[in-house]
This record gives C-alpha cells, structure tokens and sequence, in this order.
C-alpha cells in the first residue's frame, strides 16, 4: 500500500488557519470534535467548525448590573453628578481596561480589520520593492500555488502564499510572500513589495504572457472565529517583479478553495466555497477571465439543481480543445438544529464523478468513470500536463473508521494518476528503478496472507480497509490480465490499482525506490516533462505538521521520484517526536471565568 497513516481518537479534528507575509502574528489554534464525514475528510478549506469560544461566551453581557449594585453599597457617586472631564477619564480608563481584557481573551486577534491594517502600515515601511536572491527555501506550509512560468525564463516556478501550524504552541501563519524558483540551479529568490495582495491561502494562480494571475482566497483570524475571503485579482509582472490589481467588477463573488485553468487567451473558475463561520455556500458556476480585456463573464450560473455538477470545492480541472474537465471535489452540508452553536453539525461528502463542460455551447456532460481512477480522496493535487495532453493528480487523504468509529485511520496517499485528456480515462503513474526495470511483483500472496493474519507489519499494507481486504483476495485467486477484471469484479478503490495493476506487467514498483511521504495540499507544477513538489500537510495524531522538502517526478517514459531538497532539520523533529504536544488547553484554564 502506498500510504502513510494518522491514528486519531474520539473523533478530534484540528483546525489548520493563520497568517501573514512580512511579519508573522502569532495565534493560539482551538481544536474542535466534530463526526467525520462518512465518505472522508476535506481540505483545510473544508474543515469549518461552528464553536463559542469561553472569550466569546464571557463577552456576552458582562455583569453590568451587578457592578452598579456594588457601586451603590460602597457609596460611590453616581453617574450623573460626575463632571465633563471626570466621565471623559473615566470612560478612557474604562476603554483600555476593556481592551487589556480583550487583549488576554484573544479577541483582538480576531479583528480582522486591524490585522489588515497593521500590516498595510508595516507594508508601507518598505521599499518599493526588495529582491533577497540566493534566499533559504520558503517556510513548510500548504495550501500555497506553484506556477510555472511560460515566457522568460524557461525553467522558473512561482511559489505564493500558503499557511502553516507551528510546532509546540499549535499557532498558525498565514503567508502573502512570493518566491521565484529556478529549477536548474535549485536556487530560491525572494520577492517582497511595498504594494500587493493581502497574504491568503486557498486561492488560484495561472501563468500567462509574462504574468502570473492570482484570484480569490481566504484570510482567517488567528482563532479561526471569522473568515475574510477575497473576491479580488492581481497580477505579478515577472519582469519589474510588482504587483498590480486587477478589475473586479461583474466578476464571481467572495470564494476560496475554487479551481482555474488555462484556455487560449481565456481563463476558466469553477466552483469554491465562501465560509463566514455561520453561513456556508458552496459553488457550481462557471465564469470566463479574459486576460486581453481583463473582463469577466458567467458563462454557468449554478446553483442546486442546476444541469451539471452539483457545488462542490477543491476539485480537479483540465482543459483540452474546447472541453472543461472537472472531477471530484468536496462539499460539506451544515444542519442547524438550534440556534446556539453546539446544536449545528456537518456532513461533508466527498466527489469522485467527472464532468465536461463544452466551451463553445456552454453545457454540461456527464463522463463515465474509466480506468483506474483514484479512489474518493481529499487534499489531492493536481497539475495540467499539456505536452502529453493529460491531468496528473498527486496524493490526498480519506478517513477510515475503525472499532465501530471509536477511532478515525487517516491514510495518506502518495501515489500519483494520469488522467487522458483525449480518452477521458485514468492511468496510475507507475515508478520504475535505476536499472530500467520493474524488480518486484505486486504484492506476493504469501506476503498478503501474513499481513491479513497480523503476522507482520508492511507499510504497503497496514491499513486493513475495504480496498485492502479485496486486493488480498485478488491477489490470492487472480493472475496477470485476470487482475482486471477481478478489480471491476470487487469495485475497489484507485487506492490499490499501483499493487495491482500496471500497463503490461502487472508489476508494482521496488520498495527501495524513492518517494515522497503521503501529505495534502502540496503545491505541484508541471515544466516539461516533469512535475515539481513543493510542502504540503501531514498529521501525527491530532498534530498537523506542515513539510518544506522539494521533489521532482520525471513523466516521461519512465516516471520516477528524485528529492531535490529534503525535509529541514526543523520538520524531520516534529515528523520524528510524532508533533508537539499543545499547550493551549492549560492556557485556557488559567483565566477566570467571572466578568
């Protein structure tokens, strides 16, 4: 199996938001338990929780009353026969003993309007714009864009924005920086400017002439209490290395966790979500980006039961000729049984249909599923490859339930499918070795029984899912080009087609070959023949550790894994501790809870 795995218990979910690009403000994450979606978990941008907090809780009233009352008995005056300035100073005091108060609940790091503010100040202390060349690689994080470039410099990616969780305290950082990457050289470039768009994750970049184009996002307070998602589009001139904001108006509304690609001298977006804490949206329309006159225009208004896929986020898209692929995705749906927030519960269901949109008339098709697609999966990336006309998907994660639900099994994937653009059918991307050829067979029986006994433990299967359980009984009744049919027969999962099946032999790749670790929403980009990895989300227990290796997976005839950049010193510590342990609940404690 190719998989990495999480062991959660009593079903606890941790939250994975923050911020920022020039400086980084610090943020204490609440972790929050919730039920599972049955068919898997989300994205970051798919794990909402609905929570009062005991800050927000000792915010509502405040015993006013009760004040006045003891005022009264200790004979103080009354308000009404203080002078001008005595109320004046007294309402100041008042003020800033409220604030040192909201300071220590951590309300203040939910305002939203002074985050962004301090950070405009700060911005504006800066030159025009700052080049540090020969940088140290970006900080771990996920949920950022990589984006080829297509003009200049050949062999150039852009990495922008993202987010992480620090170790130990369990806070979250938010980016807005830009890095240039240079693949040859594996040298970074840090670009930094005085003017730009405000730091966001969850959002879409495209290269195009000598652009790259990023569009929507999400910025979150260091609570994770409100949300801010952007409706805005800037352009970075690769050439004078600054930022310029694009026209908006008539474009789609608010959204992250949205998808955009590339069609001539047009960009397509489809779906997202919009998330304020207590209301949720999820997309299904379509819009067309005109980078000549920088105009947009719905081509696909949505909406629940619109012809076409139903809302979703964080899918995958492609274009070839004049269709519009889209497949999988996820939405989660919010039942408000009450008014309090407690009463409110989700249900997040996970995609694995696919869809063509026809550019030229604009209506929706539904494909067919073939091949040997990826089983239902969240947080997988995904990166057009044009020069071989196909989709190629990376990684991802599902949940499995295990002793009646008790506790949650994350496997994490870290194989990779071809989607045929022509064919509209998958592929799994089959590693070979140095020696040019395929060394071990898939999965001996003999292996297979011992692991089904618990005899031993192999990382290729130690998770005993549906999907596991049924490739060991193909492989013990089934050989060669019977494994085909033996797949359709039991209808597993994309997760077990690399042990099962590959085209001619097969044949699964050696154990020994290199690979990167199973994660979520790493930033991938294709050049050429091959595809670039950077970061990414992993989880150890209740702990989520964001990664910052590099890696590289040749595509062409013979696909491979090469490590440009190994994990930091930093990172490999928390992966090798299994995370750090929070202290945030004690924090909480140490407060009173009276007014």
């Amino acid at each position: 199996m190719t998989a990495n795995v999480s062991v959660r218990y009593m079903r606890v979910t941790v939250g994975t938001l923050a911020y920022h690009s020039s400086s980084v403000f610090a943020i204490a994450r609440v972790a929050h338990c919730r039920e599972p979606s049955p068919s898997g978990r989300c994205e970051r941008d798919e794990r909402r929780h609905f929570t009062t907090t005991r800050a927000a809780r000792r915010a509502m009233g405040g015993g006013r009353d009760k004040r006045k009352k003891v005022a009264k008995k200790l004979g103080k005056v009354s308000a009404d026969k203080r002078t001008g300035a005595t109320k004046t100073a007294l309402k100041r005091e008042k003020n800033a003993e409220k604030n040192h108060r909201r300071l220590e609940r951590g309300l203040v790091e939910d305002d939203i309007d002074a985050i962004l503010a301090a950070m405009a100040i700060e911005d504006a202390r800066r030159a025009e714009v700052e080049v540090e060349k020969d940088c140290p690689r970006p900080q771990a994080r996920g949920h950022a864009s990589l984006t080829a470039t297509v003009v200049g410099r050949g062999n150039e990616l852009i990495l922008y924005g993202g987010e992480r969780v620090t170790p130990g305290d369990e806070k979250c950082v938010v980016y807005g920086d830009l890095y240039r990457y240079d693949v040859d050289r594996d040298r970074w470039t840090k670009v930094s400017n005085a003017k730009g768009p405000h730091p966001r994750s969850g959002h879409q970049a495209l290269a195009y002439g000598g652009y790259v184009y990023v569009f929507g996002g999400e910025f979150t307070s260091p609570n994770q209490e409100r949300f801010l998602h952007h409706r805005d589009c800037w352009r970075f001139d690769l050439e004078s290395n600054i930022w310029e904001a694009m026209p908006a108006k008539g474009g789609p509304s608010a959204r992250s966790g949205h998808r955009m690609a590339i069609w001539g001298k047009k960009a397509i977006l489809f779906g997202g979500f919009y998330d304020t804490g207590r209301e949720v949206r999820y997309y299904n329309d379509a819009w067309e980006y005109d980078f000549e006159k920088s105009e947009w225009k719905c081509r696909c208004a949505g909406g629940e039961g619109a012809l076409g896929p139903s809302p979703r986020s964080a899918c995958h898209v492609g274009v070839h000729d004049d269709a519009f692929i889209v497949y999988g995705g996820y939405c989660k749906n919010v039942d408000n049984d009450g008014d309090a927030d407690e009463d409110r519960s989700e249900r997040g269901t996970t995609f694995s249909d696919a869809w063509k949109l026809d550019l030229k008339t604009w209506r929706w098709e539904k494909l067919k599923r073939q091949g040997l697609a990826p089983s239902a999966r969240a947080g997988a990336s995904s990166a057009m490859h044009a020069l071989k006309k196909r989709l190629v998907l990376f990684g991802g994660v599902v949940d499995h339930e295990v002793k009646r639900g008790d506790v949650i099994v994350s496997e994490f994937f870290t194989d990779a499918y071809n989607l045929n653009m022509e064919a509209k059918k998958w592929f799994p991307v089959t590693l070979y070795g140095e020696d040019k050829t395929k060394t071990h067979k898939a999965g001996s029986l003999e292996e297979a029984e011992r692991v089904a006994a618990g005899d031993v433990v192999n990382e290729n299967f130690n998770i005993r899912s549906e999907a596991h359980r049924a490739a060991i009984k193909i492989q013990a009744h089934f050989r060669g080009y019977q494994v085909r049919k033996a797949y359709k027969l039991y209808k597993v999962g994309g997760v077990v087609s690399e042990l099962l099946y590959s085209p001619g032999s097969g044949e699964a790749p050696p154990k020994s070959l290199p690979k990167p670790r199973g994660r979520i929403n790493a930033a991938i980009a294709i050049k050429a023949n091959s595809m670039y990895l950077f970061g990414g989300v992993v989880e150890l227990g209740d702990v989520e550790v964001s990664l910052d290796d590099v890696w590289k997976l040749d595509l062409g005839n013979r696909p491979k894994w090469t490590c440009i950049t190994p994990l930091s010193d930093e990172v490999s510590a928390q992966l090798a501790g299994g995370g750090a342990e929070s202290d945030s609940d004690s924090d909480d404690g140490s407060g009173s809870d009276s007014a």
